[in-house]
């Protein structure tokens, strides 16, 4: 089954996958609630993946080439923009989490019946947030996974997570077969 999104492709190998966007359990409850785009679960290794895809394009805004924008106003936006992406990547990993942490709650029902597998205390939980990035230069990419893991080191302790990044697509194609 495929899920695009952002100029990505995903390329489950079976049906064990769901969106939080198409499970009325999660959109009666999603007014202050962020979401990843997929869910899948790869059985043979018991890990749940959860997984933003984004597309920044090639980092260079419109007001870097129109030069009524002085380089401090640019600079300044592109401030804004970064610390606004790593907020909701933080976000949509955090909500998304813990719901899927916390399945053996009562509310949780409304949320199971989208999902077409089931996962124990013992699944390994990954969070991949793929970013369709353009910009030969990874820096900036880095600098948002630092930040990122910084904000969200402390909730994976709580909850067991060791492994949650921030990738390119090229990267994601790389290590995953299902990623295209």
């Amino acid at each position: 089954m495929q899920v695009e999104e952002s100029g990505i492709t995903l390329n489950f190998p079976d049906n064990n996958y769901f969106r939080f966007q198409d499970c009325n359990g999660y959109l009666q409850i999603q007014s202050n609630f962020r979401e990843m785009d997929a869910c899948w679960y790869d059985q043979h290794n018991d890990t749940l993946y959860l997984i933003e895809l984004k597309d920044w394009g090639d980092g260079i805004l419109n007001e870097e080439r129109d030069a009524k924008f002085s380089a401090e106003y640019v600079e300044k936006l592109k401030n804004d923009i970064t610390n606004a992406r790593i907020r909701v990547l933080f976000e949509k990993s955090l909500d998304s989490m813990i719901i899927s942490v916390l399945l053996n709650k009562p509310y949780s029902v409304n949320i199971q019946r989208c999902i077409p597998f089931n996962i124990s205390n013992s699944t390994t939980i990954k969070l991949l947030s793929i970013i369709n990035w353009t910009d030969s230069d990874l820096t900036y990419l880095s600098s948002v996974q630092s930040a990122y893991k910084s904000h969200f080191r402390p909730y994976a302790t709580l909850f067991g997570i060791r492994s949650f990044v921030v990738m390119t697509k090229t990267q994601a194609i790389n290590l995953f077969a299902w990623i295209a």
